[in-house]
Formats: C-alpha cells, sequence, structure tokens
C-alpha cells in the first residue's frame, strides 16, 4: 500500500535538532517528571500547530495521562479552524511559486544549509543530491527537471558544504538504479520504497518552515 502525505514520518524541532515524534514522544514518556516532560510536550504542540497537524492533541494528552496531568481540552473537530496538512501544503506551493527566482534560491540554499549543518547523519553521498531533488519537485515546484536542477545545485551549496559531497556531472543519471522500476513515475511520498525517505522527510520539514517564515 502506497503512502500519502498524511502518513509522513514527523521531525520535530526541539532545543536545535530535529528528532522523529515517535522518538520525541518516548522521551517525553520516559522522563520520569512531567515538570522534564513538558518541555518535550511543548515542542510536540508548537509543531502542530506550525504545520496543522490536530492530531498532536492526542499525543500530547497520552503523555499528560501518564503523569496524571489533566488533559487539554480537544476542540470539536467539525468545527476546528487548524488548517489541515494537505492545505498546509498547498499553502507552501502557492508562496514558493509567487517568489522571485533569487527568492526561492535563497530558501533552498537556507534550507541546504539547516540540512548539512544539523543532519549531515542523513547526507552522506552524492547520490543524496536525487532526494533533495525529488523534494523541491514533488513539494513545489512540478516543473523542475533533473538537469535543471543540477545547472543550479552549485550555486545552492555554499562555503559550508562538503567537497566530498558535492554534485557530480553523473549523480542525478543515478536515479534510475537507485529507485525500483514502478517507483519511478511516482511522487517520493508514494513510492513504495524510497531510498531518501528520511532525507526527503527532514528536508521537506526544513524548506517548509523556510518558506513560510522567510520575509
Amino acid at each position: 500500500m502506497r503512502r500519502n502525505n498524511n502518513e509522513e514520518v514527523q521531525y520535530i524541532w526541539h532545543d536545535g535538532v530535529r528528532i522523529r515524534e515517535d522518538q520525541l514522544i518516548s522521551m517525553a514518556m520516559n522522563a520520569g517528571d512531567y515538570s522534564i516532560a513538558e518541555h518535550y510536550v511543548c515542542s510536540l504542540l508548537a509543531h502542530g500547530v506550525i504545520h496543522g497537524l490536530a492530531y498532536i492533541i492526542d499525543k500530547a494528552n497520552e503523555i499528560r495521562e501518564r503523569y496524571q496531568v489533566r488533559a487539554l481540552p480537544k476542540p470539536n473537530m467539525d468545527t476546528y479552524d487548524m488548517p489541515i496538512h494537505g492545505s498546509v501544503c498547498n499553502d507552501v506551493r502557492k508562496l514558493y511559486m509567487m517568489m522571485e527566482l533569487n527568492e526561492r534560491r535563497e530558501v533552498i540554499k537556507a534550507s541546504l544549509e539547516t540540512l548539512i549543518e544539523n543532519h549531515q547523519d542523513v547526507f552522506r553521498t552524492k547520490n543524496d543530491w536525487i532526494g533533495i531533488y525529488l523534494v523541491v519537485r514533488d513539494r513545489v515546484n512540478g516543473k523542475l527537471s533533473m538537469a535543471d536542477f543540477y545547472k543550479n545545485a552549485h550555486n545552492l551549496m555554499g562555503d559550508c558544504w562538503p567537497k566530498h559531497l558535492m554534485i557530480g556531472s553523473r549523480t542525478m543519471s543515478n536515479y534510475a538504479r537507485c529507485v525500483l522500476c514502478e517507483d519511478r513515475d511516482e511522487a517520493y511520498y508514494d513510492m513504495e520504497l524510497n531510498p531518501w525517505e528520511v532525507l526527503c522527510s527532514i528536508f521537506w520539514n526544513i524548506l517548509k518552515e523556510q518558506i513560510l517564515t522567510y520575509k
């Protein structure tokens, strides 16, 4: 069964790093005291508000219940005005398409810098550039070709990018070798087996925040 947008793994910003949702919840559950766990709950709820994920309230209440803390009131979901996840994705895409070319480059470059500074563990080979391309293509610019992405990539890496991870002339041509035949026409989040699943999820969250907060 193929995944959809709402089933994407969430990585939550907490104390300067991004932590997978289930790991953050586990850390809160095992904190031992709610005065400590509350710090994790705040990050969880902030992520839910920013990205329109109403189910986060249930997750926060599961943590609170463990420490015998009264549950947060849950709004009537028929009238609740928090935007659904898909709506946020659409808003991000619209904002990106409204940007000038130099502004688009700025948000992608800033996203790449954040990625390599905080998550180099998920960007370990030149082939990982394909995952970056898929996020940009499938989330904000459906017309982007691999050739155009390669032409612009060198201007986006900046001085912080490790030399051994610089995109190469043959990098993008490895797509067919890395991706299953049945997945090659799918968006990355609908692939049965995405070789860059974690990278794509982390980079999309970073890019999404850069676009939503761009001034």
